[in-house]
């Protein structure tokens, strides 16, 4: 999957004019945190792929048919389904798992699966074992932090408000989306768990935002997406912040109201409740 940081590259690729070839779809399972990163004993982790890959009904059975693990000299540690959050609407699926049990501090982990390796190569990106081997393994490990665990929850310093929005099309899809901005601190990286409601919705839409310069994105991003709005399209939106420990806190204790953008040549109207249907890239 694309990361939310791609998605305003391509924003702004888009306005300084017309680039060929920007839809490309990523095989592999994205993995957040980074591959290398340290991390928590605690630590959470976010696996994504996009809708039309192989990598994405594999990801479904993640925590259930295909077990995922952190696997070192010393341990062996499985990852637990927390959430497999329902969007019919984003252009990926996501999963959240948190290890059974805390990890080894000061301890380098490798990624692996219960899959054979053959299947194994079609999910995740991989890498040769060492230089000259033959063998290869999944390329994401990380090495636990030998400080202090993090047991402080995000701290919100103000309520997200909506920076910027935007509709406009262009030769590769659309681009429909509101930018909040994201005044949060805490002493790891965070990811924010946004639950969106609007009229026309039957359910809440849930899904899992990455950070990028202090905003976070709802909406659709040319190629992909989380969300697709109506036209100004009342909704409201509740954040949750998750510290890489799964600390969490939210932002507000009741829903923050916004509207979608409007289309361009139309004022603000009542929005529908008709169902919006997803947009489908053009490739």
């Amino acid at each position: 999957m694309r990361r939310c940081f791609c998605f305003f590259a391509l924003l702004l690729l888009l306005t300084a004019g017309p680039v060929a070839g920007q839809c490309i779809s990523q095989p592999n399972v994205a993995v957040w945190p980074d591959a290398h990163a340290p991390i928590q004993p605690r630590q959470i982790f976010l696996f994504s792929a996009e809708l039309n890959t192989i990598a994405c009904p594999k990801l479904a059975q993640f925590g259930h048919q295909i077990q995922v693990y952190l696997w070192s000299k010393q341990d062996s540690v499985p990852l637990l389904l927390l959430e497999q959050p329902a969007n019919r609407f984003s252009s990926a699926r996501q999963v959240l798992m948190q290890p059974a049990r805390p990890l080894l501090p000061d301890t380098t982990y490798q990624l692996r699966t219960s899959l054979p390796s053959s299947a194994g190569y079609s999910l995740f990106r991989m890498q040769r074992a060492q230089a000259g081997s033959k063998q290869l393994v999944i390329v994401h490990r990380w090495r636990v932090s030998s400080t202090l665990p993090d047991t402080q929850a995000p701290r919100w310093t103000a309520t997200p408000t909506p920076v910027r929005q935007e509709y406009s099309e262009n030769s590769e899809g659309i681009n429909n989306y509101v930018l909040f901005s994201f005044p949060v601190q805490d002493a790891s990286p965070v990811l924010v768990r946004v639950t969106i409601r609007s009229a026309r919705l039957k359910a809440p839409v849930i899904s899992y935002l990455t950070p990028w310069q202090n905003q976070l994105g709802i909406g659709w991003f040319t190629c992909d997406g989380n969300f697709t709005f109506g036209p100004d399209e009342a909704c409201t939106a509740t954040f949750e912040a998750l510290d890489a420990a799964s600390n969490r806190s939210q932002a507000t204790g009741r829903p923050i109201p916004f509207r979608g953008p409007t289309r361009p040549g139309q004022g603000p109207t009542e929005t529908s409740t008709r169902e919006v249907e997803p947009f489908v890239t053009r490739r």
